[in-house]
């Protein structure tokens, strides 16, 4: 995550109802947050988990023999479907 010295250029506008800026605020203000600063990192945290989400999977001892079995011996149309998918630009963020 960036330090807090980092300079901030970029904005972003959204509209919420009085509701839920009066519970963002009260919970910014728990914090010891300004709304901003809480807004920031609940939208951070919400966007590293749904990454994560699609990006790491967790698989039973079943699965998990399966997919290496897949992987050590692959079908033709597998690889001809792996290979389409890595022409295409990646979604995700460079690691």
């Amino acid at each position: 995550m960036a330090s807090s010295a980092t300079t901030k250029t970029r904005r972003i506008e959204i509209r919420i109802t009085e509701e839920e800026r009066n519970l963002e605020q009260a919970a910014a203000s728990v914090n010891g947050e300004t709304l901003s600063e809480f807004v920031r990192r609940a939208a951070r945290h919400e966007a590293e988990r749904t990454l994560a989400e699609r990006t790491r999977y967790i698989l039973d001892d079943e699965a998990a023999q399966r997919f290496l079995t897949a992987l050590e011996q692959p079908s033709p149309d597998s690889v001809r479907g792996l290979r389409r998918l890595t022409e295409k630009p990646s979604l995700l963020p460079e690691a």
